[in-house]
């Protein structure tokens, strides 16, 4: 009997630690979890903030008529009525040059025809 006490009462303990162990970890991990989405969250709240405030800063911007008139004209190349408007084409791009080494002398040859 005295044997059987040996046996069981550390068997009985390990048992009880492991789910107390349990009980402890599992709400640790939850909380933890919790705890890393509230931060992501508060991230991205941040980040909608910024946003939101940069696109205030847009629109009182574009609630001033010279600022509206400044990007129709160089955005959108609009102009008053009675005004011309005017394009500068970019200049063209430079010949190619070839070396005179084979196969291109034959290559050059051919396009100078």
């Amino acid at each position: 009997m005295i044997a059987l006490r040996r046996s069981v009462i550390p068997v009985v303990v390990v048992l009880v630690l492991l789910v107390a162990l349990f009980y402890a970890a599992f709400p640790t991990r939850t909380f933890m979890d919790q705890s890393s989405a509230i931060d992501d969250a508060r991230a991205e709240l941040d980040a909608l903030h910024e946003e939101y405030y940069a696109l205030r800063s847009r629109l009182d911007e574009l609630s001033n008529p010279e600022e509206i008139e400044r990007l129709a004209r160089s955005e959108y190349n609009l102009v008053y009525p009675g005004e011309e408007a005017y394009a500068l084409l970019p200049s063209p791009p430079e010949p190619v040059e070839l070396p005179d080494l084979w196969p291109l002398n034959a290559l050059v040859s051919s396009l100078s025809r």
